[in-house]
């Protein structure tokens, strides 16, 4: 049965608001945020690493004690009160001051190691896949090279020629550690160099500097971002470990691995606040840091788009 032309009304329309954009256009990045906030294991993550870092800031000045001080005469392993939030160590040390104290170790050097490691391994691995060839050949050899030395041996012959502490840890962190880096960025870019992006760059004119920062090195930022935030937990743990066999940071100064070392004792005594402690807020961070990077990998990756 045909319908009555009657029956239809022509609505009429300007061009402006047939060709106007209804939904307001969403950058990569800003896509990319509003899916990690849906991440909930990601986004707490996130607030405990921010809880954490304040922490190591402001929390050695909460109390009037500092890392240092002594009181073996009253203040020997006291359990945690009014006054020792954590309770104190066998030195009558403030386990509490101590705990944050060994925050900002342990931050500072995943941190710092951490960075090093991004700015070697995007150089290293940029110029390796840019060049190819024979030059990519022999660079990626060296890689090899280093990937096959002793990491525990390598950082006992750092320490006998250095001495114990923060900066030859991060030195020792920083020799190997930017190898994965390295040979994320260069897959990466070794993908990229051939789009038809950098191809009609080059053909404008561009030099490699241009096509290396303006158009390679921003296109890899996802794994780049990523690779960062999985290396952090791996050199505080690192950390935690060379300060457990006694070639960390040395006395007074306070770690984690090295609170750790010395609460271990514990197991055999009563003093549970002075393993607890440390090793909760190491663990803590350890997990915030990987929730956080797993969920910034899902948030960059386009194909988790939906």
């Amino acid at each position: 049965m045909a319908i009555p032309a009657e029956k239809f009304r022509r609505v009429e329309r300007r061009q402006t608001e047939a060709e106007s954009i209804r939904r307001p256009s969403v950058s990569f990045w800003q896509d990319a945020w509003r899916r990690l906030k849906k991440n909930w294991a990601a986004m707490m993550g996130l607030y405990m690493i921010i809880f954490l870092v304040v922490m190591a800031i402001i929390g050695p000045w909460m109390t009037e004690h500092n890392y240092y001080e002594t009181n073996l005469a009253e203040g020997k392993n006291l359990e945690p009160s009014g006054e020792h939030w954590f309770g104190t160590d066998e030195l009558g040390r403030d386990v509490f001051v101590r705990t944050w104290w060994g925050a900002r170790i342990s931050l500072t050097i995943g941190i710092t190691a951490a960075l090093i490691d991004l700015v070697i391994g995007v150089i290293y691995g940029g110029i390796s896949g840019y060049k190819g060839g024979r030059t990519d050949e022999i660079m990626m050899r060296i890689v090899d090279v280093l990937w096959g030395l002793p990491y525990l041996v390598l950082v006992i012959l750092l320490l006998v020629v250095m001495e114990p502490g923060v900066f030859t840890i991060i030195v020792a962190l920083s020799i190997t550690g930017w190898l994965n880096m390295a040979r994320v960025v260069r897959g990466q870019v070794l993908q990229l160099k051939s789009q038809e992006f950098v191809m009609a760059a080059r053909t404008l004119g561009a030099d490699t500097k241009r096509l290396m920062m303006k158009h390679l090195i921003p296109n890899t930022m996802g794994p780049i971002l990523v690779i960062l935030t999985l290396t952090i937990p791996t050199a505080i743990l690192s950390e935690a470990f060379l300060s457990f066999l006694g070639l960390g940071v040395q006395a007074p100064v306070a770690s984690w691995g090295t609170m750790i070392t010395d609460s271990t004792v514990v197991i055999l005594t009563d003093e549970w606040w002075r393993l607890f402690f440390p090793a909760f807020f190491l663990s803590m961070t350890l997990l915030s840091f990987n929730l956080f990077g797993d969920g910034l990998r899902d948030a960059l990756d386009p194909k988790m788009r939906k």
